[in-house]
């Protein structure tokens, strides 16, 4: 069943109110579907998009509140450390993260659930350890790091439709990646999870959130501070887990020393403005303390969702 933006705006703004968190998207890639053991390629999706310095990003690893790594990439060091909360009105959490390293590579995943209590939190984690698993098994076998992290979202899809045919739910989830190998951040996201890459003081949102309000701010219907108190601000039209195929966007952001890569769930950018964002990032050091102070920020602004941040430092 096809959607197209004027569908999603008439069912918002005609006669009818469509009271559904997502919104499914028809999906036409050339043939290549999420399986077991997922074909290998070269050929990078024309999603692909090439940053230079200064531009922004999204992340989370195994079910803790902090974990922490540091350890050479290549020409470059990274200091990581990620951060989950329930915040101050959810009554439970259904974000995921993770955090792992294979050889000269790291990975960070950010997922945040949706489909009701208990799916939304199964939904997430099972895209996590998915993408997790695939990356550490097939790194080697890839010489073109987009396509991995292209299908690593791919077969997350694939694994949290199938759990939910098993569980008769309609469980999804956003899914932001960032691998990183040598001076290079290989990104992925699907959903309104988001990357960004802070440098020299600016920030830059890498990511594109799959919102019906993204597309309205686009065609100049509303603007960003409109679009943030929307009360559709949280239908999404396109998600992991929903559609048996699901178009994934990539990107490649050129890392510099002194940089920061921050991956987080719409609970911190929901509560915190871009800007608010960049000065914590640059008031705080230890990656630890900024994913901290992060979460703690959007508690202090109202904490009406789960929270999650991924700091990536490089000193």
């Amino acid at each position: 069943m096809e959607h197209t933006l004027m569908g999603c705006l008439n069912k918002i703004f005609g006669s009818k109110e469509n009271n559904k968190p997502m919104m499914q998207e028809s999906i036409s890639e050339t043939g290549r579907k999420p399986l077991q053991t997922p074909e290998r390629t070269k050929k990078r999706t024309s999603m692909t998009r090439v940053l230079q310095p200064a531009h922004t990003i999204r992340l989370r690893p195994e079910r803790v509140d902090q974990a922490e790594s540091a350890r050479p990439q290549g020409l470059l060091s990274l200091s990581s450390s990620g951060v989950t909360d329930r915040g101050l009105v959810r009554d439970h959490n259904e974000d995921w993260y993770a955090l792992a390293s294979f050889e000269d590579k790291s990975l960070f995943v950010v997922a945040d659930g949706m489909g009701g209590h208990d799916s939304g939190e199964v939904a997430s984690r099972i895209a996590a350890d998915a993408v997790c698993r695939m990356v550490q098994e097939e790194h080697k076998e890839y010489d073109d790091l987009l396509s991995l992290v292209e299908r690593a979202a791919q077969q997350a899809n694939f694994d949290v439709r199938q759990q939910g045919t098993r569980q008769g739910s309609n469980m999804g989830t956003t899914l932001s990646i960032a691998l990183v190998s040598r001076d290079k951040a290989y990104v992925a996201n699907v959903g309104d999870s988001r990357v960004y890459w802070m440098e020299n003081g600016a920030i830059t949102q890498v990511t594109t959130d799959h919102s019906l309000v993204a597309k309205l701010v686009d065609a100049g219907k509303l603007t960003k501070e409109e679009a943030r108190d929307h009360p559709r601000a949280n239908l999404l039209y396109r998600t992991i887990g929903i559609d048996e195929e699901v178009k994934v966007d990539t990107f490649r952001v050129d890392l510099q020393k002194g940089g920061t890569l921050l991956l987080c769930t719409d609970g911190l950018w929901g509560e915190l403005t871009d800007e608010d964002i960049r000065r914590v990032c640059t008031e705080e050091r230890d990656a630890k303390d900024v994913a901290s102070r992060l979460v703690q920020r959007a508690n202090e602004h109202g904490g009406k969702d789960n929270i999650t941040a991924i700091v990536v430092r490089v000193p």
